[in-house]
């Protein structure tokens, strides 16, 4: 019966660090992880979890929204671990000790359903305040739109360097492939094209 740990962040920016220190310190025997955002189902290490799991095994979290941020995603991941025979530990989540183990289940499945749901309710709320301040700075007139990450007047120092690089391949011809362009920077296919697009309007 192993112990394994799932550890997620949101981006590439963010590191992992607490999350894994809390993987050490309670000497897990596999730890699983992704930096992709928690509304997105589509989490290699979480696939990958999942495939290695086995009946008896326990999957343990820091919190539930490390896990996911979508209320039906969470159910869905539950009765997963639930149906493999796996046992779900949530670190910030009370644990109940009755004797039941029958109780003991259900008290949690109640937690995790409340969480999940106050979880995707907050979420739903930071959308609608942002689309709520995005309505309001068009009227002013003050809205930009998104940054654009990759571009040659990006505050992101990485994202012009990857610009300048792609540009400079892109208009000598140094590549066999748009795909093999995408590989090379680490981006998907849409992220490469978005940026020569630009490139393009640019020329």
């Amino acid at each position: 019966m192993a112990l394994v740990f799932y550890a997620r962040v949101s981006s590439k920016g963010q590191n992992l660090d607490r999350q894994l220190a809390r993987a050490k310190e309670v000497k897990v025997d596999k730890v699983f992880t992704d930096k992709l955002s928690g509304k997105t189902t589509d989490r290699p290490g979480l696939h990958e979890l999942l495939q290695f799991i086995r009946e008896g095994d326990t999957v343990e979290v820091v919190s539930l929204d490390r896990l996911s941020r979508n209320y039906q995603d969470i159910q869905h991941l539950v009765q997963q671990l639930k149906d493999k025979g796996v046992k779900l530990v949530v670190d910030d989540l009370p644990q109940t000790h009755t004797g039941n183990d029958l109780v003991d289940q259900f008290m949690l499945d109640m937690m995790i359903n409340l969480m999940g749901f106050v979880a995707q309710n907050e979420r739903e709320k930071i959308r609608e305040r942002q689309r709520q301040g995005i309505e309001q700075a068009k009227k002013r007139g003050a809205y930009k739109g998104r940054p654009t990450k990759f571009s040659e007047d990006s505050s992101d120092r990485e994202g012009r360097l990857v610009f300048e690089g792609i540009k400079k391949d892109y208009q000598a011809g140094n590549y066999k492939s748009k795909a093999g362009l995408a590989r090379k920077y680490g981006l998907s296919r849409q992220q490469l094209y978005r940026i020569i697009r630009r490139i393009d309007q640019a020329d």
